[in-house]
C-alpha cells in the first residue's frame, strides 16, 4: 500500500500516515441505474424516488423536483437501489463530476446518469465525496475524458480514481468539518433566497397594481390616493455631453458605461473600469451639470432599464445616450430607484423599446415614463428605506455565503493532498 503526501492542514492529534487507494479497492459497489421502461411515462405521482443528475448538486441531494417510480419498476431496477450514505456521482452531461452523499431515510433509485459509490466500512462516504469535489478529484474526472470534453465516465475509470486516506477517525473528523461548512452555506443561501422572494412579493404589494390608486400593503398613518405622473413633468431627464474614447483614462473620475451599471446591479466586479481626468470632468460637467445624490442613472442600451441610484458626492461621468440621467430633486431617491425595479415601469420600458428591434430606452421615453407615488414624501421615504434594508440583508447573507464558499474551496486544497504519481 503506497504512502501519500500529507495535506497542508491537519487537525491536531492526528499523525498517522495517509495511504493511497483506488476507489475500486475500497468500495463494495460502483454502478448506476437505467432509464425505466417507458421513460418518463413510467413516472408516477407517488412511490419510490428516482434520483436523476439534476437532483445531485454540489455536495447535496436536492429532492425538491424528484420524480417517482412504482414498486414494480423499482424491482426491475433492484441493482441500483440507493442506500443511506451512498456517494452519488453524475457521470454524463453538463453536470458531470457533481457529487453528494445520500442522507435520505427512504428507499430511492437512480437512473443511468448517476453512479452509486458504496464504500467499505473503514472508509467515510463524506470523505470520499469531498475528495471527488476537490481540485484533485475534478482533475482526475477531467483526465478520464477524451480530450477533456467531459463526455462521460464509465465504472472502470471511476474505480481507478486514486485518493489519499487517513484513518477512518480522521476521515470522519474532516467529513464533519465540511458538512458543517456546507450547512452554513446552505443556511445563508436559503436566507438570501427567502429575502429575495420577500422583496419580490413586497414590490408587488407596496406599489399600486395597474389601475389602482393605493397599494395592497401600506405603512400605518398614511392615507389618501397615490398620484400618477410622468417623470418628465417632475424632473429634468437628459444625458451628458459626449466624451470621446481618446479621453478615457485608467484613473481619475469614474466614467460609467451601461454594462458597468448592469454589473453593479448584480454585485459583480466591473471589468476594466474607465475614468476621465479631473480636468476633462470639470470641463464637461460645466456644460452638462454634475450628478448629485438622489439622481438616478438608467441604462438605455444593452440590458435596458437597469437603475443606479447616486448616493454620495463622489464625482462621476458616463457615456452619453447609453445612460439616461434623471436629475431628481422632487422624489425620494430610494423610492424612485425601487419604482424602476417594479413591474409597472419595467413593463413600460420594454414596450417603449419596440418589438423586433435592438431595444433602446431614450431620453424621450424617460420623460414619458409613468410613475405612481404617494403625495407625502415621508411615505416615499418609508418605502424606500424598507426595500433598502431588505437589499442590505440580502447582500449580507450573499457575502457570507460567498466567503464560506471561498473558505471551503481553500480548505479543500489544504486538507486533501494530491495523489502521488
Amino acid at each position: 500500500m503506497d504512502k501519500a503526501k500529507e495535506p497542508i492542514f491537519r487537525f491536531k492529534r492526528y499523525t498517522d500516515d495517509w495511504d493511497q487507494r483506488k476507489l475500486g479497492e475500497i468500495t463494495t459497489k460502483i454502478g448506476s441505474g437505467k432509464t425505466p421502461h417507458g421513460g418518463s411515462e413510467a413516472y408516477v405521482d407517488d412511490g419510490i424516488p428516482l434520483i436523476r443528475s439534476q437532483n445531485v448538486h454540489d455536495d447535496v441531494v436536492d429532492l425538491s423536483d424528484v420524480v417517482y417510480i412504482d414498486e414494480e419498476t423499482n424491482k426491475s431496477m433492484e441493482n441500483s437501489l440507493v442506500e443511506y450514505n451512498d456517494v452519488l456521482l453524475n457521470i454524463t452531461g453538463a453536470s458531470i463530476g457533481r457529487s453528494a452523499v445520500y442522507k435520505g431515510s427512504e428507499f430511492a433509485n437512480v437512473n443511468q446518469h448517476v453512479c452509486i459509490i458504496r464504500p467499505t466500512e473503514d472508509y467515510s462516504s463524506d470523505f470520499i465525496q469531498m475528495n471527488l469535489a476537490s481540485s484533485n478529484g475534478q482533475k482526475q474526472i477531467d483526465s478520464s475524458q477524451a480530450g477533456g470534453a467531459r463526455e462521460g465516465l464509465n465504472f472502470q475509470q471511476i474505480g481507478k480514481m486514486e485518493f489519499a486516506f487517513p484513518s477512518v477517525q480522521e476521515q470522519n473528523k474532516i467529513g464533519t468539518y465540511f458538512s458543517n461548512l456546507n450547512n452554513l452555506i446552505t443556511l445563508h443561501q436559503r436566507k438570501c433566497d427567502a429575502l429575495k422572494e420577500l422583496k419580490k412579493g413586497m414590490l408587488q404589494k407596496m406599489f399600486p397594481k395597474e389601475g389602482a390608486k393605493v397599494p395592497e400593503f401600506r405603512f400605518k398613518g398614511f392615507t389618501g390616493d397615490w398620484e400618477q405622473r410622468k417623470l418628465g413633468e417632475m424632473m429634468d431627464v437628459t444625458s451628458v455631453k459626449r466624451i470621446h474614447q481618446s479621453d478615457w483614462t485608467d484613473s481619475g473620475v469614474r466614467f460609467l458605461r451601461a454594462r458597468d451599471i448592469v454589473a453593479e446591479s448584480k454585485n459583480e466586479e466591473v471589468t476594466e473600469p474607465l475614468f476621465i481626468s479631473q480636468e476633462k470632468y470639470d470641463e464637461y460637467s460645466a456644460i452638462s451639470g454634475k450628478v448629485k445624490p438622489g439622481d438616478l442613472l438608467v441604462t438605455g442600451v444593452g440590458t435596458i432599464g437597469v437603475p443606479m441610484l447616486i448616493t454620495d458626492h463622489e464625482p462621476v461621468y458616463f457615456k452619453d445616450g447609453n445612460i439616461i440621467w434623471f436629475k431628481n430633486d422632487k422624489v425620494d431617491g430610494k423610492f424612485l430607484y425601487y419604482s424602476f425595479t417594479g413591474n409597472a415601469i419595467q413593463k413600460y420600458i420594454k414596450e417603449s423599446a419596440g418589438i423586433g428591434t435592438v431595444g433602446t430606452y431614450t431620453i424621450d421615453s424617460g420623460k414619458n415614463t409613468p410613475i405612481v407615488l404617494p403625495t407625502q414624501k415621508e411615505e416615499q421615504e418609508r418605502i424606500g428605506e424598507y426595500f433598502s434594508n431588505l437589499d442590505n440583508l440580502i447582500t449580507l447573507h450573499q457575502r457570507k455565503c460567498d466567503a464560506l464558499k471561498e473558505l471551503k474551496k481553500g480548505m479543500l486544497q489544504k486538507m486533501f493532498p494530491e495523489a502521488q504519481k
